[in-house]
């Protein structure tokens, strides 16, 4: 019977084979977005979901009033690690300091490479995270400070197909440093929020914190209760509660700072980070349920395509329902017959879908900017099409199905139709329903696209075209000016200036440690600091409100420029230059004022900003070129 059904439906496509063909590929076209949309949607929901312990590690994050507004930060100081042994409900903890994209050189220094992701964390590290070691013992992963763990990518940059480990990986940043390879993990999923290439014991950065004169009384990270550097996670016991746990940290922590402390901690759990902000933000979240929605609309358009077309041929097949019924079918027979058509169409527009997403895929991942791929082998593509299939065909062809099996021979015999209003009218509210959401859908379109547009042209302050930055190694800022003075003098190289700064759309240093004659004693301003030598300004082409730049002279190691935030926050009044400023403890004037310009998110209002040009100024250089010279500008800097 069920061969029968299917073997009729087949030779029903092959008779309409305009009308199949239109309705494949309307509902394949209808598949294949709603499926990929689906897949980012999963992808964005999975991230940091493949540890384990998930729903029982939390992100640590810190919040206080500066500003004279609520300021969130993702780091904490690094006493709280030894604060968690006060609080039983607190199985493990990790700290992290992320130091950027790192220059290493294999042991031999044959390869030397830039742009390693970095970081310090403590031993236990890949005993709270799930990450896939491939070599070495996970239970003593970093047998002393110099050793050190890499990814599979790493690996392969630095040593080709050899094996890792017993290797030396030497850090090359204020002077050569060398470490050992103890172990091999898997390039971190890209659903993971923690991405790096290097991981470096927690051990190391403490010796060096100490080494280097600490931070004023505190000397050493055990005992630093003013660097908010380490991004921290706990492993709690099951069923604590994550808002007393905050609390308790909060507490011990007002209590190591004899009461002077109004900053509060709080418990983020893993599983939300990536789209729920530690400050409470839940836009990104929403973003990801609203293109859940869209996906589920153009699934139901395309199922509407389907319903309208079935009905609106039904008058043809009014005889061939009525002289079934006269020779015998029964109203269930039809049913499964008219089923098993929608499911063979199905089965050809999913096929055409499958081929739709293997095509767009490179160019969806270009525009999402994410890493999705579509394997018949990963079971997440299978329950995404699973339920995307499975739900579109039942919503489309139950009612088609019901409609024209539920015809009454005598009257469709007759010409006449029992159900023919009640039809027109639901496939008028199909019609019109569909017509709104595609409104709606252009609409937003249109809405998302003017945002896009004004993102894009919005005027950040400063002139980002033909800009382009390299990392040195500790030993080359040694020699920086002859490094400078060598490359402006090579062809399509306009300028070329040096900053602390690794990304001018997140400059993230900041400090409270900023005073000045009349301070009120409320006002607890938080100001972003950047180092840079006299050039910066004007490769990057920052303008001034007031005042002037640095001069490249010593007497610059006293002279500080603000921008426009800066100096209404801490409620100055011009003129601005002139004014005597205490940075670090360090005493100097301002000697400029900047005007505004976006160095976060856009979505982010501008902070009060500080540049000092001291000593040392940072491993970053900022080339500025032209569009025609770029290539071969970045090609110079390459090779030199």
């Amino acid at each position: 019977m069920l061969k029968n059904y299917f073997k009729i439906a087949w030779r029903h496509l092959k008779v309409n084979k305009f009308y199949s063909l239109i309705n494949i590929s309307g509902l394949a076209i209808g598949l294949a977005t709603g499926i990929m949309l689906l897949l980012w949607v999963q992808n964005e929901l999975s991230y940091d979901k493949f540890n384990r312990d998930y729903k029982n590690i939390y992100h640590l994050s810190a919040h206080f009033k500066a500003n004279g507004k609520e300021v969130t930060w993702g780091g904490v100081p690094g006493p709280l690690a030894v604060f968690a042994k006060k609080i039983p409900a607190v199985k493990s903890i990790v700290r992290i300091n992320g130091t950027g994209k790192l220059t290493f050189a294999s042991g031999n220094q044959k390869t030397i490479l830039g742009g390693n992701n970095t970081a310090f964390a403590d031993s236990n590290f890949f005993s709270l995270f799930d990450f896939k070691l491939l070599e070495g013992n996970r239970k003593d992963l970093f047998p002393n400070i110099n050793s050190v763990v890499i990814t599979q990518s790493t690996a392969r940059k630095f040593f080709g197909a050899s094996d890792p480990i017993g290797k030396t990986l030497t850090l090359i940043y204020n002077r050569n440093i060398s470490f050992t390879v103890t172990g091999l993990v898997q390039d971190f999923p890209h659903n993971s929020s923690l991405q790096y290439d290097v991981i470096i014991p927690m051990g190391f950065y403490a010796q060096e914190f100490t080494a280097r004169g600490g931070n004023g009384n505190w000397k050493t990270i055990d005992t630093d209760l003013g660097n908010y550097a380490f991004s921290t996670f706990v492993l709690l016991q099951p069923g604590s509660s994550p808002t007393k746990i905050g609390n308790d940290f909060t507490s011990l922590y007002k209590e190591a700072r004899n009461g002077a402390s109004g900053t509060r901690f709080k418990l983020e759990n893993l599983g939300d980070m990536h789209l729920i902000g530690a400050d409470g933000n839940d836009s990104a979240l929403r973003t990801v349920q609203i293109f859940m929605l869209v996906a589920i609309l153009l699934l139901v358009i395309a199922g509407i395509n389907y319903v309208n077309l079935s009905t609106a041929r039904s008058l043809i097949r009014i005889k061939e329902v009525s002289i079934r019924k006269v020779v015998g079918a029964a109203k269930k027979q039809l049913f499964f017959q008219f089923f098993s058509e929608t499911f063979l169409l199905f089965c050809f527009a999913t096929m055409l879908a499958f081929a739709l997403i293997m095509l767009l895929m490179p160019m969806y991942n270009y525009l999402t900017g994410e890493v999705l791929h579509f394997s018949l082998s990963n079971f997440a593509v299978w329950q995404i099409t699973g339920y995307a299939v499975v739900g579109t065909l039942l919503a489309a062809s139950i009612y088609p199905a019901i409609v024209l099996s539920s015809f009454q021979p005598i009257l469709s015999l007759k010409g006449k139709t029992s159900s023919g209003k009640g039809t027109a009218l639901f496939r008028k509210i199909l019609v019109v329903f569909q017509f709104a959401v595609s409104v709606i859908l252009i609409v937003s379109t249109f809405v998302i696209g003017s945002q896009l547009r004004y993102v894009r042209d919005k005027n950040l302050g400063y002139n980002k075209s033909y800009v382009f930055t390299v990392s040195l190694p500790g030993n080359a800022v040694k020699h920086i000016d002859v490094i400078k003075n060598e490359l402006k003098n090579k062809h399509g190289i306009l300028n070329v200036a040096q900053s602390g700064i690794y990304d001018m759309t997140d400059i993230g240093n900041a400090t409270g440690d900023l005073d000045w004659p009349g301070k009120p004693p409320n006002n607890n301003i938080i100001i972003t600091q950047a180092a840079i030598d006299k050039d910066f300004i004007p490769t990057m082409k920052i303008l001034f409100l007031e005042g002037s730049n640095f001069s490249g002279t010593p007497v610059d190691s006293s002279y500080y420029i603000l921008n426009e935030t800066a100096v209404k926050a801490m409620g100055l009044k011009p003129p601005y230059v002139g004014q005597p400023i205490s940075f670090h403890k360090r005493k100097g004037t301002i000697i400029g004022v900047v005007k505004d310009f976006n160095f976060k998110s856009l979505k982010e209002k501008i902070s009060p900003l500080l540049f000092y040009s001291w000593k040392w100024k940072g491993n970053f250089l900022f080339f500025r070129t032209t569009a025609q010279d770029a290539q071969q500008a970045i090609a110079t800097v390459k090779k030199q």
